[in-house]
């Protein structure tokens, strides 16, 4: 599992590739949750390259946001596959952290 940061406009951007199960979670959790909650910044999630997301992918994202949150940020995810997807919305995940299909609508639902 691979991890970057990047900046657009006001929001930071997540970037992960690869597998967010049991050893891909266990490589990212860390940085992960660390550049995401300092600074409390609004955070895009680009989810094209995630191949495959278990629950303790989707547990470490809800408790990321939730931390986020507490510091006043939003976290928007968008590009998901369809399997990832799939497991997003059976989870009810995306009611916590909502999942856009593209960048820039993504970009417009935290600008709201």
């Amino acid at each position: 599992m691979q991890i970057s940061f990047d900046k657009i406009e006001n929001f930071k951007k997540v970037t992960m590739v690869g597998r967010l199960d049991t050893a891909g979670v266990g490589q990212i959790e860390a940085q992960f949750s660390a550049g995401v909650v300092a600074g409390g910044q609004s955070t895009l999630l680009d989810l094209t390259e995630v191949e495959f997301l278990a629950s303790l992918g989707v547990r470490m994202l809800i408790s990321t946001a939730r931390a986020l949150s507490t510091k006043g940020g939003r976290m928007v995810m968008y590009g998901a596959n369809p399997a990832v997807s799939d497991t997003i919305d059976a989870m009810g995940f995306d009611e916590i952290v909502p999942l856009t299909r593209s960048e820039p609508e993504a970009i417009a639902l935290l600008q709201a």
